[in-house]
C-alpha cells in the first residue's frame, strides 16, 4: 500500500524543531551555509551574476532581501531567485555525492534565509530550516530512480524545488496542511532540462527552484490550494518526472530526521571548481604528477577510462569557453596535467583559449570502458612518457565526498579564497564567526549584513 507520502513530509516539516537536530548535523549545517556564502560571492567572476542582479533590480519589489555580496535590496520572491543562482553561478557549490539530489545547498540556503531575513528569524530558524529543506529534498531523491537525467530532467531543480519549499515553510511555521497545498504549488513549478548544462541556464535552475519554494509557501500562506496528494498519486510529481510506478514511496519516509541527512550519509563539499564528475579524474590526475613529480612536457599521453554514460555527457573533443570546460573531463585533466592544480581560474574564458591547454587537451584520450558501471565510485588514469615510463591511478572516493570529507582548514581556506575582492576579509571573519554561532543568533538580518559590502 502506497503510504500518504505528501501528508506525512507536511506533517513532518510542520512537526520539526531545533532541540532534535543533532550536534553533528548542526555543525555539518554550519560548514555547508558558510561554504555556500563563500561560492555565491565568487559567483559574481561570472556574466551570469551581472545580468541577473540587473534582472533583480528590474522586477522592483519590496526591499525584503539582501542580495549578497550587493547593496541592493530586493522582494522576496526576486531575491531567492538571484541568491539561488549566485550560489550556483561558478558550480562550486556542495553536491549529494551519496544520493540523486544534485545541488541542494544553493536553494535550501536562498530560500530559507530569504524568507528569514524578510520576517526576522532567528538563527536556529534558519538552521532548523536548513537541515529541513535538505531532509525533504534528499529523502524524497533517495525514493526515485537515478536515470532522471537520461530522461532528460536536471535533478537538482526537480528535487530542489521540493527542499525550497520545505526550507520556506518551516521559516514561516505553516501548518501541514498548508504545506501539503505548498508542495502541490511547488511540484508544478519544478522544471530544468539537462540539456542546459555548460549554459547559463543551470545556475537558472538553482535560482529558479529556490524562487519556487518560496512562491508556492507565499501563496499557500494566503489559502491557495493544490493537489494534497501530489507527490504520490498518479500522473503527480513522482510518476511525471520519472515513470509511473518507479518510486519507492516508503523509501522516501522511512529515515526521516532518523538521522537527519546532513548527519548520514551527509552531502559533499567540493575541492575543485567544476562539476562533480569530473572529480575522480581530477584526484587521480593530481595524484600521479604529484607522486612522480611528472611535468606536462614530459607526457607523451593521459589515458582516461569512463563508463559510457560518463563519455557521452562529460567528453568533448574540443573546449571553448571555461564553462564547457568546467563539464568536460579531459579539459579538467589536461588543466590538472598542466598546472598541478585546479582553481576558478582554471575555468575562465581566457584559460580555455590559451594555447598551451589547448595542446594539452590533445594529450588526454578518453576510453570508454563497459566494465565500469555507471555509479561506479572509481576512475583508473594512466600517464605515459616520451620516455615510456607509464604510471596509473584508480581515484575511488573523491575529496569532499562524506569518507573522504575537506577538514575545517580545508573548507575555511576555500571561503576566504571565494570571497577575496568581494568583501573584506575582516568582514569575513566576521561573517564566519556569526554563521559558526548561528543558534545563538536573535535575528538573521545581523547575518545578512555581513553578506553585502560595507563602507
Amino acid at each position: 500500500m502506497t503510504p500518504p507520502v505528501t501528508q506525512i513530509l507536511s506533517a513532518f516539516i510542520a512537526n520539526a524543531r531545533y532541540d532534535a537536530i543533532s550536534e553533528v548535523a548542526i555543525a555539518n549545517a554550519k560548514l555547508h551555509i558558510l561554504d555556500t556564502f563563500g561560492v555565491a560571492l565568487a559567483g559574481y567572476e561570472h556574466p551570469v551574476a551581472g545580468i541577473a542582479l540587473e534582472y533583480c533590480k528590474y522586477m522592483g519589489g519590496p526591499p525584503e532581501v539582501t542580495v549578497w555580496g550587493s547593496g541592493v535590496k530586493a522582494s522576496l520572491p526576486a531575491g531567492a531567485f538571484t541568491n539561488g543562482l549566485l550560489a550556483h553561478a561558478i558550480d562550486y557549490d556542495d553536491w549529494d555525492a551519496v544520493g540523486r539530489v544534485g545541488h541542494p545547498s544553493c536553494m535550501v540556503v536562498s530560500s530559507s534565509l530569504s524568507v528569514g531575513e524578510a520576517i526576522g528569524a532567528s538563527g536556529e530558524d534558519f538552521l532548523t530550516a536548513y537541515a529541513v529543506g535538505i531532509e525533504v529534498a534528499a529523502r524524497i531523491a533517495a525514493g526515485c530512480p537515478t536515470d532522471i537525467h537520461s530522461r532528460g530532467f536536471h535533478s537538482t531543480p526537480i528535487h530542489g524545488s521540493m527542499g525550497s519549499m520545505a526550507a520556506a515553510a518551516s521559516m514561516k511555521r505553516l501548518g501541514a496542511d498548508k504545506i501539503r497545498a505548498a508542495f502541490g504549488i511547488a511540484a508544478s513549478g519544478a522544471s530544468g532540462l539537462h540539456r542546459q548544462q555548460g549554459s547559463m541556464v543551470k545556475p537558472f535552475h538553482a535560482g529558479n527552484a529556490a524562487r519556487n519554494g518560496v512562491e508556492a509557501v507565499l501563496l499557500a500562506e494566503r489559502g491557495f490550494t493544490a493537489d494534497p496528494a501530489i507527490l504520490e498519486s498518479s500522473r503527480g510529481f513522482c510518476d511525471s518526472f520519472f515513470g509511473e510506478n518507479r518510486c519507492d514511496y516508503q523509501e522516501m519516509v522511512r529515515h526521516l530526521g532518523e538521522p537527519y541527512y546532513l548527519e548520514s550519509p551527509g552531502l559533499s563539499l567540493k575541492l575543485h571548481p567544476c562539476s562533480a564528475p569530473q572529480f575522480l579524474a581530477a584526484d587521480a590526475t593530481l595524484h600521479l604528477i604529484r607522486e612522480h613529480n611528472i611535468r606536462c612536457e614530459d607526457v607523451k599521453i593521459i589515458e582516461l577510462r569512463v563508463n559510457p554514460l560518463r563519455y557521452k555527457r562529460h567528453y568533448r573533443p574540443t573546449v571553448e569557453s571555461g564553462l564547457q570546460g568546467k563539464f568536460t573531463i579531459n579539459y579538467v585533466c589536461a588543466v590538472a596535467l598542466l598546472d598541478g592544480r585546479l582553481e576558478r581560474e582554471s575555468f575562465s574564458d581566457a584559460k580555455a583559449k590559451e594555447p598551451n591547454v589547448q595542446k594539452a587537451l590533445k594529450l588526454v584520450d578518453v576510453i570508454v570502458d563497459e566494465t565500469i558501471p555507471e555509479q561506479g565510485e572509481y576512475c583508473p588514469v594512466a600517464i605515459e612518457l616520451n620516455d615510456g615510463r607509464r604510471f596509473q591511478y584508480i581515484a575511488r572516493i573523491q575529496k569532499g565526498h562524506p569518507q573522504n570529507p575537506l577538514t575545517e582548514p580545508e573548507v575555511l581556506e576555500k571561503f576566504f579564497g571565494n570571497i577575496k575582492g568581494i568583501i573584506p576579509e575582516a568582514q569575513g571573519e566576521r561573517l564566519m564567526r556569526c554563521v559558526r554561532n548561528l543558534e545563538s543568533l536573535g535575528n538573521v538580518r545581523e547575518l545578512t549584513k555581513l553578506l553585502a559590502p560595507q563602507s
